[in-house]
Formats: C-alpha cells, structure tokens, sequence
C-alpha cells in the first residue's frame, strides 16, 4: 500500500511539473540551424561533428548573415499588456553591455553591503533596474 502511494504522489509530481513548465520560443537562428542539422544528419554529412559543435559554428555563421534577426525570439501569439509595454526594455546587445554589467555588478556589491539585500530575487531585481 506504502509503494502505491510514494508512485502517485511521483506521477502526480511529474504531472504538474509537466504543465507549468515554460516552453521557450525558438530563435530564427535556432530554427534554421536545426533544420541544417537535421538535412546534414540525414545525408550522414554531419562529418563527426556533434550538435554542439555544429551550433556554435552555425550560430555565428547565422548572426553574421543576419544581423538583428540571431537574437530576436520567433513571433508569439501573446498580446502585450500595456504594463508590459511601458516597461519594455531593448535587450540587444550592444558593444559596451559586458562593460555595463560590470559595473552594475560593482554597484549591486556596494548596494548589497549596504541594504543587506541578498539572494538571486533581489540580484536580479537590482540589475533589470541598473540595465
């Protein structure tokens, strides 16, 4: 009787677990580097390469014949909230971010010590502000 409820309370665990996760969009250079994957894997042209190694080379390849399409997500059929709309942010990035996000990092150790904030929730709060 023990096993049949520890094998419930599991599948029930999976179950929801199943539902709530987040399906990620796709990247057009993920799309098109997939389906490159799948035509070379087929022919048995991939030449030993593995999936990650042919992504990495694709990828750039993709951004270098593309710009701005490489990063942008596929379209969703979401509507913007106009709370999303008014906090709405440019993620691109730019030549200068690494250096950004130094230095927002250099002021969250110096607001951390200071306000006592701690953990990834205040961390990532602080730097979609300082970005």
């Amino acid at each position: 009787m023990r096993v049949r409820s520890v094998v419930l309370t599991i599948a029930i665990a999976l179950l929801a677990a199943s539902t709530t996760l987040p399906s990620f969009a796709a990247t057009p250079a993920m799309e098109a580097c997939s389906a490159k994957w799948a035509d070379l894997k087929k022919a048995g042209k991939t030449k030993g390469q593995t999936w990650p190694e042919f992504w990495s080379q694709c990828s750039k390849d993709f951004a270098a014949n593309n710009p701005g399409a490489a990063t942008a997500p596929a379209p969703t059929a979401k509507k913007a909230t106009a709370k999303s709309t008014a906090t709405a942010r440019n993620e691109d990035d730019s030549a200068g971010s690494a250096q950004l996000k130094k230095d927002c990092d250099a002021k969250w150790d110096a607001n951390k010590s200071k306000t006592g904030a701690h953990g990834w929730h205040d961390y990532f709060q602080f730097m979609s502000k300082c970005m």
